[in-house]
């Protein structure tokens, strides 16, 4: 492996819990959530080897929790999640002349492949922001819009404040490097580098949410498990044997309880299939 402690890895993506959201029901706001969540990734970080550099969709705890752990490791934003990030602020299908520029630049981050191109898409997206930073500029007062919601809590606020959003998104990310990453020689040196993560929400990811969904209802514990279980078979050397217990392994039957005769029978809450079905046609006189 190239580097400290490998060629590059993938920013965490944490198993939903359940904790959290009754946390949320009971008032903590989602600042506080957020915080217990992003509060476990530097323990993790401090675990592995330094790598080369990190991809990241934009969770701000990895990427403070890199700049911490790892100094020296670059940190590469996944475009497809630039690009989403931008499509969800301007729509699929933008109304102002520019939003619909600023779009398509977006649209172009996945085709960039060298150097020189990645220098184009800089000077395009600084070129978007002369024509342009006088209107992303513009205010509302509220004494002039006075039935908007945000009158009542700002004085004023930007007219177009989710173009202007996107676009110092884009802006901040090309400046810090984190957008062309992949691009750099010295990364380079040791092989491609990747510019996404669909390596981990195709391989990994998608696989713990499929068994979520496959097996709705289950108990919290439950869920951990079946999300621990499919981590540990996406390990190198796997060995799915040695949870059998011993008895089991040399030939031994596993013992069932016996039946409690002290508990009072109960409604059941099974469906009997000859309840709703009989060896005789139903009678229907309606025909």
């Amino acid at each position: 492996p190239h580097g400290h402690g490998g060629r590059h890895v993938h920013g965490p993506r944490l198993v939903p819990d359940h904790r959290h959201r009754r946390a949320n029901r009971r008032g903590a706001g989602p600042a506080v959530v957020r915080a217990r969540v992003q509060g476990r990734i530097p323990a993790l970080f401090s675990r592995l080897p330094a790598p080369d550099v990190l991809i990241t969709d934009g969770l701000r705890g990895a990427e403070a929790a890199c700049t911490q752990a790892w100094p020296g490791t670059r940190i590469q934003r996944c475009l497809v999640h630039v690009q989403r990030n931008t499509r969800t602020g301007l729509t699929s299908r933008p109304r102002l002349q520019a939003g619909r520029e600023l779009k398509r630049l977006s649209d172009r981050l996945t085709s960039v492949e060298t150097a020189g191109q990645a220098v184009r898409w800089g000077e395009a997206l600084n070129a978007w922001h002369e024509r342009w930073k006088d209107f992303i500029a513009e205010r509302t007062y509220a004494r002039d819009d006075p039935s908007n919601p945000k009158a009542s809590r700002h004085r004023w606020w930007w007219t177009h404040e989710e173009l202007r959003r996107c676009y110092r998104r884009l802006e901040r990310l090309f400046r810090e490097g984190r957008l062309f990453a992949y691009l750099e020689p010295e990364l380079l040196k040791g092989g491609p580098v990747a510019r996404t993560t669909n390596r981990l929400e195709g391989g990994v990811n998608s696989v713990v949410k499929d068994v979520l969904r496959n097996h709705r209802g289950l108990p919290e514990e439950h869920m951990r498990r079946a999300c621990e279980w499919v981590c540990y078979m996406k390990t190198a050397h796997p060995r799915p044997e040695s949870f059998i217990p011993d008895a089991l392994r040399k030939g031994e039957k596993a013992t069932t309880p016996e039946p409690d005769d002290s508990v009072a029978p109960a409604y059941g809450t099974g469906i009997d299939w000859n309840e709703f079905h009989t060896t005789t046609r139903y009678p229907n006189t309606t025909d």
